[in-house]
């Protein structure tokens, strides 16, 4: 068994193409033992994005606090998202999340542990950004 309280999980920033403002704490993971489901908190700072991308696996969101929009680049559409909201992302469904100059939000991830061998593929050859002095501003640090 696993107790920990998700603030003491080291926080990483996400290093993706075209991730912007992003960190990741991995809450249980395949080290704790998880050999089904991981559960993931995603921080999304102001002008934020997790970039559209696509994978074989499905996954489940839980919006924590804050708010921000989920992208669908195959529906050339956007949907706004806020605490307590959920989401479920078929897999194959091109998506990505992003938060304009005045939102923040966390998220709470849940995938499978085992994946196909496929990895994620984004849709974005832009560089990961992460301002740490930014992100130490909102109150967080990078470990």
């Amino acid at each position: 068994m696993k107790v920990v309280h998700a603030d003491d999980v080291p926080q990483d920033i996400v290093r993706e193409p075209g991730a912007k403002q992003v960190t990741i704490r991995r809450l249980i993971d395949t080290p704790d033992g998880a050999d089904r489901f991981l559960m993931s908190r995603f921080e999304l700072e102001p002008n934020g994005a997790t970039p559209p991308h696509y994978h074989e696996w499905e996954h489940e969101i839980y919006v924590l606090s804050g708010s921000l929009r989920v992208q669908l680049p195959s529906e050339n559409r956007e949907i706004s998202l806020r605490e307590g909201d959920v989401v479920f992302i078929p897999r194959g469904e091109a998506h990505g999340l992003v938060t304009g100059p005045d939102e923040r939000a966390w998220l709470l991830l849940v995938a499978p542990a085992e994946r196909p061998p496929v990895r994620s593929v984004f849709l974005s050859d832009e560089p990961y950004q992460y301002d740490a002095a930014a992100g130490a501003a909102a109150g967080h640090s990078e470990r």
